[in-house]
């Protein structure tokens, strides 16, 4: 990480571990006090890039999780309504093996409608808007606080990766820092 430390970099952070609620949809969820912590913890090893934006998926989980990584930054959280995550609100709940099936299917077939209410195609259509406002906000670091599945449907369309065994690493507040220069990343874990 030091070497990329004070030069700009786009860096994609999953939110913290949220509290889950079966019979609430997934994208009301709250951020656990866990997953707050963590937040913190991640904010610490990003000051090294010297972060000048802070950006945030308007769902709570993420909301709260740029918040807490915003306070040790010393930054605000601009809100973006298509940093969203990947649809799925209508789902049922359903086992953990289960629900990463489909979610591997998804990222695998994005054209077609696996779960939820838009295909990963749309989603990653609409979180690619929001990242080019994110692009043009201004000079230096950003940190875009988002879901495991959109950023890993566009960044590994972006990168030419095979999203899965990236979504799979993309832990509860970890991110990837993205080198402008060569469109490659290294993972940041809290």
């Amino acid at each position: 990480m030091g070497n990329q430390a004070h030069r700009p970099a786009l860096i994609l952070v999953k939110h913290g571990q949220p509290a889950i609620v079966p019979d609430v949809p997934r994208s009301l969820w709250a951020l656990s006090d866990e997953g707050r912590m963590a937040a913190s913890r991640l904010a610490g090893k990003l000051t090294g890039f010297d972060p000048q934006f802070l950006f945030a998926s308007p769902e709570l989980k993420a909301h709260d999780t740029a918040a807490a990584m915003g306070e040790v930054l010393g930054l605000p959280v601009r809100t973006d309504l298509d940093l969203a995550e990947h649809r799925a609100d209508h789902n049922p709940f359903v086992s953990q093996a289960e629900i990463e099936a489909l979610i591997e299917q998804a990222l695998r077939e994005p054209d077609r409608l696996v779960l939820g209410e838009e295909t990963g195609a749309a989603a990653r259509q609409r979180f690619a808007r929001a990242m080019t406002r994110v692009a043009t906000a201004g000079s230096g670091t950003k940190v875009v606080v988002a879901h495991g599945r959109i950023i890993s449907l566009w960044l590994s369309a972006r990168l030419a990766i095979d999203p899965v065994p990236f979504w799979r690493r993309l832990g509860f507040a970890s991110g990837a820092v993205l080198s402008e220069s060569d469109g490659t990343f290294e993972m940041v874990d809290a």
